[in-house]
């Protein structure tokens, strides 16, 4: 059945209203497709394997987690600067092997800087394909922002809300507005469903507190106090009775515990249940590790 999705498949370009010639397809799985993602993770676990079996990089206890990825995007993470480049030229090698190229632009060395070791390597020192990787103080990595320094959540939380501005406006033609727009509950369904997801985006592992929670507060109760018409002095109380919705700090706590719930119902060989088992065994209470935050959050709501 998947061959014959995949023989002699076809498509063409749309440009200024006007269709190309069809022309095969040769590569690649079909965009939206509800096996694309499981046929590509078969795809590229060879390459993911081959990075783990070296026992380079990155690493929590004796659990190797040198490769995170997320369909075609992956970080290779590593203490060593010597190790870094020889994953790099693992996955280079693949590469060239399955006959796809890497991208330039997006390949590059994000410096970490943590309380016990920083790697400190000019640019250059790294290449990938015999040309040097750029070194950057923030890159992307499956849409969350990371930063050499410590302010990834704030960074992460302001993308978010750019995008979730974007999304508000395109929608705004549909009537997504508060005076003569449509009526409130379409709104907040709307909103629920499109705009919610964005603004939450990625911060279900980052966990934002102090300055970044406030700024995704403030701008959760902007965004209800315009959409329902509610003067700027409104209480927080009344701005989610009247809307239904609960704080954002509650949303995200839905997601933290949610995916905390899916990583506990993994299978027992997975990275993910290994670390999440690792974690609340060893770290103490005052630890900054995700799973401790999450043994606070669970023990506040057993309360």
């Amino acid at each position: 059945m998947i061959q014959n999705l995949y023989q002699n498949a076809a498509t063409c370009i749309k440009w200024n209203g006007h269709l190309s010639e069809p022309f095969l397809v040769d590569q690649g799985v079909r965009q939206g497709g509800a096996i694309s993602a499981d046929l590509y993770k078969i795809y590229v676990n060879p390459l993911l394997n081959l990075l783990c079996e070296t026992g380079l990089g990155g690493k929590i206890g004796n659990i190797n987690c040198c490769a995170p990825t997320c369909a075609d995007d992956v970080a290779i993470i590593a203490t060593n600067p010597l190790e870094i480049q020889s994953l790099v030229d693992i996955a280079v090698d693949f590469s060239r092997r399955e006959g796809y190229l890497l991208q330039p632009t997006k390949s590059v060395i994000l410096p970490v800087r943590t309380t016990t070791k920083t790697i400190e390597t000019e640019e250059g020192f790294w290449n990938m394909d015999d040309k040097p990787m750029p070194v950057v103080k923030t890159a992307k990595h499956i849409g969350i922002h990371k930063s050499e320094k410590k302010n990834s959540v704030l960074l992460t939380v302001e993308e978010n809300i750019k995008k979730a501005r974007r999304t508000l406006y395109s929608l705004m033609g549909s009537g997504l507005h508060g005076t003569n727009g449509l009526d409130p509950e379409t709104i907040l369904t709307l909103v629920k469903t499109y705009v919610l997801p964005i603004l939450t985006y990625g911060l279900d592992i980052l966990i934002p507190k102090g300055k970044s929670l406030t700024t995704l507060n403030l701008y959760h109760k902007k965004l209800l106090k315009q959409l329902l018409s509610l003067s700027t002095n409104t209480a927080d109380p009344a701005i989610y009775i009247l809307s239904g919705m609960i704080p954002i700090e509650a949303e995200l706590h839905i997601k933290i515990l949610t995916l905390f719930g899916t990583i506990s119902r993994s299978e027992k060989t997975s990275n993910e249940w290994r670390i999440a088992e690792r974690q609340l065994k060893l770290k103490s209470f005052n630890s900054n590790s995700w799973f401790i935050d999450i043994k606070k959050k669970s023990a506040c709501y057993i309360i």
